[in-house]
């Protein structure tokens, strides 16, 4: 098969698992075996090759053969075409799952986020897995985030803010799932009160094109800034940072399960019917662990 149209397909399934609150993208670039190359083209980006195009304009003669040349390489490790693929299969996942999405939250609500949360659940274990210190000391760390999380159900508040600067600190945040294992950019939407909303966005792309382009700058500045931030903080605090994690994405589970709550009844065939789906978005988590340490088992 052509590679761009493999990469296509692969950001086509890495889009799909964006929509879903519980399943991180960055997990299934890692399965398909594209996760290095993307976060080695992420990590690329610097305000150098911004500074080269800017003053290739300006100047003469070799100063200008030179500042070409600088931005040539700069672009060559940006891996631009790789990422432009890859982006317009996310894009195209995007768009065309979220009618699926917007049908099973407005029809089937309490369902749709019993398989979030089973999703979500056997996600936490992959954040377990990753941890290779369990000292006390480490654990504090994860009553500290479980704590945080749940704290989570008061500040967040019941209506998302309408601002613009909350939707750009909104993307900001929900890149960084991209580089941390078993966290979901979806899921920190749902716990953020935006999830439903940027649903709707990507609905009517033309009437909200001020949302979707905003979010997408504070993703753009968030993959720049916490590609290095994670990359520090994991060589120095690696067990500390994940236990923070697993026990925010705990906590903060509070949240969807409270949405539950709140429009859900509590029959005997409806209660069974959510664990099922509860049950089943754990399965499929599980099944793509064991499909990421196989094929970590093959590359080792």
């Amino acid at each position: 098969m052509n590679s761009k149209i493999l990469i296509f397909l692969k950001g086509l399934l890495m889009g799909i698992c964006d929509l879903i609150p519980g399943i991180s993208g960055g997990t299934i670039a890692f399965i398909t075996g594209i996760y290095v190359r993307l976060i080695s083209a992420v990590k690329s980006f610097s305000l150098k090759i911004l500074y080269d195009a800017f003053m290739y304009l300006f100047e003469k003669g070799k100063k200008k053969e030179a500042r070409l040349k600088n931005l040539k390489q700069g672009i060559k490790k940006l891996d631009l075409g790789f990422l432009l693929i890859l982006l317009f299969g996310i894009f195209t996942a995007l768009l065309l799952g979220s009618k699926v999405i917007k049908f099973l939250l407005t029809n089937y609500f309490a369902y749709t986020i019993s398989f979030f949360i089973g999703l979500i659940l056997a996600s936490s274990k992959i954040i377990f897995d990753n941890i290779d210190h369990h000292n006390k000391r480490n654990i504090l760390f994860g009553v500290v985030g479980f704590v945080i999380g749940i704290l989570l159900l008061k500040l967040v508040p019941v209506t998302a803010p309408s601002s613009l600067y909350y939707v750009f600190f909104a993307g900001f945040i929900a890149i960084s799932a991209m580089f941390l294992p078993g966290i979901s950019g979806a899921f920190i939407l749902l716990i953020m009160g935006l999830y439903e909303r940027m649903i709707d966005v990507l609905q009517d792309v033309l009437s909200n094109f001020n949302w979707l382009l905003v979010f997408a700058a504070g993703a753009l500045l968030g993959a720049f800034t916490i590609s290095r931030i994670i990359a520090f903080l994991f060589k120095k605090y690696k067990s500390k940072i994940l236990y923070l994690l697993l026990g925010l994405v705990l906590g903060a589970l509070s949240i969807p399960i409270k949405k539950i709550f709140e429009t859900a009844t509590f029959g005997i065939l409806n209660i069974t019917v959510m664990l099922f789906f509860l049950l089943s978005g754990a399965f499929i988590v599980v099944m793509a662990s064991n499909c990421k340490k196989n094929v970590k088992k093959i590359c080792d």
